[in-house]
């Protein structure tokens, strides 16, 4: 499981990486072209968008598996060491939960609008929406792997 997982780390490294270049330039190639040139790519702001949105759900992905989000911790570390571990546990399978529902419910919207076309690229709006799925299943995989490890420490003596 450990090899999966970092393997789908360094893809999904590259991946954004790729996405955030592709999207920088695109931006920059339109910006140089609407204000030096008089002229505007006519896909560029279209495919910005569709770029910001993959670098989104799949960043989110990624900052779930250094456990990077922002939350507020507050209570749970004013809490008495011996109910802690209950806590962080029931943090992850929260997390899980709400990543399912959000997982259910953006495969069937994606599925619903898959005969929408995008008027400047001419592609469908199910290109753009699947990145929500397919960002809630890897955010799903790391969240599963840090609740495995979070038992895993809370076992250990």
């Amino acid at each position: 499981m450990k090899t999966i997982i970092e393997r789908m780390d360094k893809v999904l490294k590259i991946f954004l990486f790729v996405i955030l270049f592709v999207m920088v330039a695109t931006v920059a190639a339109n910006v140089f072209g609407r204000f030096l040139l008089g002229i505007s790519i006519q896909w560029g702001e279209e495919v910005a968008k569709i770029l910001l949105t993959y670098l989104t759900f799949f960043g989110a992905a990624y900052a779930m598996k250094d456990n990077s989000h922002y939350s507020f911790d507050f209570i749970v570390q004013k809490m008495p060491q011996s109910i802690k571990p209950f806590f962080q546990v029931l943090r992850w399978v929260i997390i899980i939960m709400i990543s399912l529902l959000l997982l259910y419910w953006s495969a069937e919207v994606t599925l619903k609008i898959r005969h929408w076309i995008m008027p400047s690229t001419g592609i469908s709006r199910s290109l753009v929406y699947i990145a929500t799925p397919a960002g809630m299943i890897l955010l799903l995989v790391y969240s599963i792997n840090n609740l495995i490890n979070e038992v895993k420490s809370i076992a250990r003596p």
